[in-house]
């Protein structure tokens, strides 16, 4: 499993599994639709989507979560997009709010 801290050197991750916290943000809209529509901020990383479908524990915590500090973990994969070039994307299989020890301060 892949992981980091808020103040780990930036590396990008592999596809696969990870563990990741960051800012979880929702009702985001992309040209082309080319988005799940909800994003996870990641200090040194950068922006990854969040793919939460069919998981109904997950689409309650992100309407309860929206712009807090969140951890997520599940299953990385890059897929080429019309306008986002690049997209990754995380399926999730957990989200839960990030202790106060990984809160961005």
């Amino acid at each position: 499993v892949s992981s980091w801290a808020a103040d780990a050197p930036a590396a990008k991750l592999a596809p696969g599994p990870v563990a990741v916290t960051g800012k979880l943000q929702t009702g985001i809209m992309a040209i082309g639709g080319e988005t799940t529509g909800t994003t996870l901020s990641v200090s040194g990383q950068g922006t990854f989507e969040l793919d939460v479908k069919g998981n109904k524990d997950v689409e309650k915590a992100v309407a309860a979560l929206n712009g807090k500090q969140v951890k997520v973990t599940g299953t990385l994969s890059v897929k080429e997009g019309v306008e986002v070039r690049e997209r990754r994307i995380i399926k999730v299989d957990t989200l839960v709010a990030a202790p106060a020890s990984e809160e961005k301060k």
